[in-house]
């Protein structure tokens, strides 16, 4: 991604209310928003328009948070990658580019995790 370049965000929960606030906290943001309900979704939408960032919750149906990151992180090796949960999962399953997001999690550290993946990758 260059800097002229538009991130594009891809948002992952089973949750469509979660989605809905993330939506709406993050509408000011510029950049691609788009919002899935499950891993598999989420995979095609990847396959449609490469991510920047992801946020993926822990828990989804199919497939859990971190399996959805690994497979998104082997086609986008710089790839942001984000954690979204209520429980922070075994320190040594977590992967280190992998960041945890405990919900719920304060706005300005999310749009501070977010507006780190707008720059251009090394």
């Amino acid at each position: 991604m260059t800097v002229d370049t538009l991130p594009s965000y891809l948002f992952v929960d089973e949750d469509p209310l979660q989605l809905s606030a993330l939506r709406r906290l993050l509408r000011d943001m510029p950049g691609t928003k788009r919002m899935a309900t499950s891993g598999e979704e989420a995979l095609r939408m990847a396959e449609e328009e490469p991510p920047s960032v992801v946020i993926a919750a822990y828990i989804l149906p199919g497939m859990d948070g971190l399996s959805l990151l690994a497979a998104l992180r082997a086609r986008t090796p710089h790839l942001l990658c984000g954690l979204h949960t209520t429980q922070l999962p075994s320190r040594d399953i977590i992967p280190p580019h992998v960041t945890v997001l405990l919900k719920p999690c304060p706005p300005e550290r999310l749009r501070a995790f977010l507006m780190s993946g707008t720059a251009a990758p090394k």
